[in-house]
């Protein structure tokens, strides 16, 4: 049975956000001093995220028992990423009896283009092989999503892009659209593409999610949109292993939950 739902407590609070290259962990409390750390991966999060923490919480002399919350960005975003980002934050309630809350990652990065952009805002991040992770907000006020998250071919996403150019001031933020900037400004010729100042979710606003996210016991949910790398290459790592696809399957599976 699902525990029950929370605000979180009165102490500061620790989001962990590991869906990019960049990780980023924050820690402290809405409208408050905080501290706030990125380091780039070059392939696994893992060997830094600990020490990252561990850091933190030693420079503002806090305890784990004594944090108000802890909430990890859940996705969409790289796969490996999200799977250590969700295993510390586990890790990290079970041992310490302190709640944790699931974030998701494009309503950050439109609340951090919310202050400079009013109208549409389309939140896209690079999805490797082609892809971006899209979603629509409107922002006359606080971001009010046009729709769920999606992943969606850059070309797929450059059509989605010309409807919403057509329902008001369209602005892109995100390093998906960066990426393909002269694809997108093709079909979508007045949109305005945020800078490398919006690439990464501000940690004020990261704090404010926190805050508002609802709490609790059970492990988070991961948000994919999309298949990991390992899963689009089946058939070609099978291959090559000799294996069955049935067989490449059930190690992806076992790798999953191992």
């Amino acid at each position: 049975m699902a525990d029950a739902a929370s605000l979180p407590g009165n102490g500061p609070l620790l989001v962990i956000n590991g869906v990019t290259p960049q990780l980023a962990v924050t820690l402290g409390r809405p409208g408050q001093a905080f501290w706030h750390r990125r380091a780039v991966t070059s392939g696994s999060s893992a060997e830094i995220l600990i020490p990252i923490i561990a850091g933190l919480l030693a420079e503002a002399g806090i305890a784990p028992a004594s944090l108000g919350g802890i909430a990890c960005v859940r996705g969409p975003g790289s796969f490996t990423g999200i799977r250590v980002a969700l295993a510390t934050t586990l890790g990290l309630s079970l041992g310490s009896g302190v709640p944790m809350a699931g974030l998701e990652y494009l309503p950050l990065l439109a609340a951090t283009a919310a202050g400079q952009a009013t109208g549409v805002v389309v939140a896209i991040t690079y999805a490797r092989t082609g892809f971006v992770y899209l979603q629509t907000f409107l922002t006359d006020g606080p971001p009010m999503p046009m729709g769920p998250p999606v992943a969606l071919t850059i070309a797929d996403a450059a059509e989605r892009l010309a409807d919403a150019a057509a329902v008001g001031p369209l602005w892109l933020v995100g390093e998906g659209a960066a990426r393909s900037r002269d694809v997108f400004l093709n079909t979508a010729p007045l949109a305005t593409i945020l800078g490398p100042e919006y690439h990464e979710p501000a940690p004020e606003i990261v704090l404010e999610a926190a805050a508002r996210a609802s709490y609790g016991v059970t492990a988070i949910e991961p948000l994919y949109l999309r298949p990991c790398d390992a899963e689009d290459n089946l058939a070609t790592f099978a291959a090559a292993r000799g294996l069955s696809p049935e067989e490449a399957h059930a190690r992806v599976l076992q790798s999953m939950q191992g």
